[in-house]
């Protein structure tokens, strides 16, 4: 993607398509999402934003570009640029512990998260930033000193948790149910993801005065949690 962006002329070449096949799917906007871009990639990667957003708005597309919870090593995403070009500036606020991770925790404790939306504040104005939260948690298996999980969704945690009749308890430094169980020599953790943790984390959307929030992704999330989404949007 370096060559394909740091060249007038094929990032032209991909704006068109990609404007072309918005319009002929008759979809409302565009959303980006480059993952692990380079300190030297940044300048091509914020002129493609800059490039794709004047296109976008001559063809009534709304564009938004995800990134990351600030860090000093993610600065190469010029979020302040992506909240003067982009309509929407999405902060990913989840894999605060990822797959590969070397530690147990939370996908996404409240703190962390609340911490990435005043950090992405100093730079983007709040009526451009959407918080995305997540609909899957990690289910944590520590075996000796090993630490292994896999991405597991809501129903299929709720499901994990009630087979092995596991007493969970509210985690108040992550505002989550939390749970812990021992298997064969393995010791098991989860930090939901569920009605409770999602509403927390929905209301920091009024309390920042925030565009709206988005998640990741469809299908890990279970039914009712679309209403809890609603109820505390409106709060």
């Amino acid at each position: 993607s370096y060559e394909l962006l740091s060249h007038t002329s094929s990032r032209t070449n991909l704006i068109n398509q990609i404007i072309s096949t918005a319009l002929s799917t008759g979809i409302d906007g565009i959303n980006v999402d480059f993952e692990k871009i380079s300190e030297e990639f940044g300048e091509h990667y914020i002129q493609f934003i800059r490039e794709l957003s004047v296109k976008c708005r001559q063809n009534g597309l709304v564009l938004s570009v995800d990134n990351y919870v600030p860090q000093a090593y993610n600065q190469q995403y010029h979020r302040k640029e992506q909240g003067v070009f982009a309509d929407y500036v999405v902060i990913m606020g989840y894999d605060e512990h990822y797959g590969g991770s070397p530690e147990a925790g939370s996908v996404a404790s409240l703190p962390w998260v609340e911490q990435g939306i005043q950090d992405t504040l100093d730079e983007v104005p709040a009526e451009r930033v959407i918080n995305a939260i997540p609909f899957y948690t990690r289910l944590w298996k520590t075996t000796g000193g090993n630490v292994t999980s896999e991405a597991i969704g809501m129903d299929q945690a709720q499901q994990t948790i009630a087979d092995n009749n596991v007493e969970t308890y509210w985690d108040k430094t992550t505002s989550q149910n939390y749970g812990k169980y021992d298997i064969d020599n393995s010791t098991y953790q989860i930090w939901l993801e569920d009605a409770q943790s999602v509403a927390e984390k929905v209301k920091l959307v009024s309390k920042y005065d925030l565009a709206g929030v988005s998640a990741w992704k469809l299908g890990f999330e279970n039914n009712g949690i679309w209403q809890v989404i609603s109820d505390n949007l409106n709060n």
